[in-house]
């Protein structure tokens, strides 16, 4: 399923939510959900980086160790089966699944954030910038990058978080909970 057929999928949530609350309502929604998906991102974005650098080191180690690349040492696993840690390897691979998993949520909100808030595209492309970067972007880089003066830049970037967590504590977190949407592939379950 793509982007925009999820968000499709999406909109009666989005909709139902809008038009069962009042927009006082609405507001003091997205200012209460501002600081946690701030706090959310922020360590998303730690998150990613940090598991980005233990992949590099790995495929360095194989490199030095066996002269090929970590995807051939994964291929010959199950021949070496009886050396391995087997509780360390079963926790490394539940730690890659919850990021998985929360990876994904967090690019469902993105996406309806660029599908459904005002000026959604851009929005998108600041939340996408600031924090879901395989490096750690600067704000003035991300200003530059996206021909955006400072002021506006701060306005828009809060007003991006105030929809993703909207979107993300409101919508996608429900769907998850509910578990109406398969992760990654957004299909929903009959």
């Amino acid at each position: 399923m793509t982007d925009r057929d999820y968000a499709i999928k999406s909109m009666k949530e989005i909709t139902f939510q809008m038009a069962t609350h009042a927009q006082d309502y609405l507001e003091v929604t997205m200012d209460r959900h501002y600081e946690d998906i701030k706090a959310l991102m922020v360590n998303y974005q730690k998150l990613i980086l940090e598991n980005k650098m233990v992949l590099e080191e790995l495929e360095m180690e194989c490199q030095e160790k066996i002269n090929e690349d970590m995807a051939y040492a994964l291929s010959y696993l199950d021949v070496y089966g009886k050396q391995l840690n087997v509780t360390k390897l079963k926790h490394e691979m539940n730690n890659l699944m919850v990021i998985y998993g929360l990876s994904d949520m967090v690019y469902r909100g993105i996406t309806l954030v660029k599908y459904y808030a005002p000026d959604g595209v851009t929005l998108s492309e600041i939340i996408h910038s600031c924090f879901c970067s395989h490096y750690n972007k600067t704000d003035v880089e991300v200003q530059q990058e996206l021909g955006i003066g400072r002021t506006s830049f701060y306005k828009m970037k809060k007003q991006a978080l105030r929809y993703l967590g909207f979107y993300f504590y409101e919508i996608v977190v429900p769907q998850a909970k509910n578990k109406r949407f398969k992760p990654s592939l957004g299909v929903e379950e009959e």
